[in-house]
């Protein structure tokens, strides 16, 4: 039965899949809505503090990351010799090389992570320096900021499982090329990610809440249906594994809302392991964060 979820059957599942994914989104929607978790805030020392350094260098450890994030999307959207990939194309149902330059780069669910983690940052930069330059820090802003950052986590965990152990795999076993995905670029996107967020939340003095893990699930859903739009524009799905048309599209969205869950208790774990045992848990993100990474190209 599950030997045959990425092929395609007498009968597209778009529709299956759509309403499936609609049925999610609002429910989740409605919990968020109703949870009262929009319109609770940290304290302002859990959002511009931090436990292990001052204030001041807090601001400039997120206005850094906040930078190399809009420098990365940028370059990858200027970058001359562009980049080679291989999505399904809608129409043909077939993967076939392609190569792009310029915006249509920022389809991808890698660069949209990437972006939100920039928000992220630049958020919690302005928050701090709101805060050292002596005015109030808007509600808004305690409210998002611990949203933004355990949302980017999880969805960074996801970015960089998937490429490590799905996309890196699978292209070699088509003997596809993947020099690009060790472009400096994709390595700051896929490594560097969850580098940042780990340390981050060793600095961090922020609270989780486990509310939080709704809107990872948003996110998720916001990107799937923009894929479909990407794919009446472009003709083309970036990822093969989400065409809504495969036998086991339904199970595949539903197990990729799953694991974006189970990255969120992953991250909830780990901030919960800094709490408990400062030592114990810089040692745990450490080996977490080498076991899901990929730097350099397998021979």
């Amino acid at each position: 039965m599950l030997g045959n979820i990425f092929d395609y059957g007498e009968r597209d599942k778009e529709i299956d899949t759509a309403i499936l994914s609609a049925v999610v989104f609002i429910l989740t929607l409605i919990f968020i809505f109703n949870s009262g978790v929009l319109n609770e805030t940290q304290s302002l020392e859990n959002i511009v503090g931090s436990k292990y350094i001052s204030d001041y260098n807090l601001a400039i450890f997120r206005t850094i990351c906040a930078i190399i994030c809009f420098i990365t999307l940028t370059w990858v959207v200027i970058d001359p010799k562009g980049s080679p990939d291989f999505p399904l194309y809608f129409k043909e149902r077939k993967i076939i090389p392609r190569h792009r330059k310029g915006f249509t780069r920022l389809a991808a669910y890698t660069m949209w992570h990437f972006g939100l983690i920039g928000m992220s940052f630049s958020i919690s930069a302005a928050g701090s320096w709101i805060e050292i330059s002596g005015s109030a820090v808007p509600n808004w802003i305690l409210t998002a900021i611990p949203i933004l950052f355990y949302t980017s986590f999880t969805c960074a965990i996801l970015v960089t499982s998937i490429v490590s152990f799905h996309i890196i795999g699978d292209a070699i076993s088509r003997e596809q090329n993947i020099d690009h995905l060790f472009y400096w670029y994709e390595i700051v996107m896929h490594n560097l990610n969850v580098m940042m967020l780990g340390l981050a939340l060793i600095l961090n003095n922020l609270e989780i809440d486990w509310r939080y893990f709704s809107f990872p699930i948003v996110f998720g859903i916001m990107y799937v249906a923009w894929a479909r739009i990407y794919a009446i524009i472009e003709g083309v799905y970036i990822y093969d594994f989400m065409d809504p048309r495969l036998n086991g599209a339904p199970l595949i969205y539903l197990f990729l809302i799953l694991i974006q869950s189970l990255f969120f208790g992953i991250v909830a774990f780990l901030d919960w392991l800094v709490v408990w045992n400062i030592g114990f848990g810089v040692v745990v993100i450490v080996l977490a964060t080498y076991s899901i990474t990929t730097i350099r190209k397998p021979v």
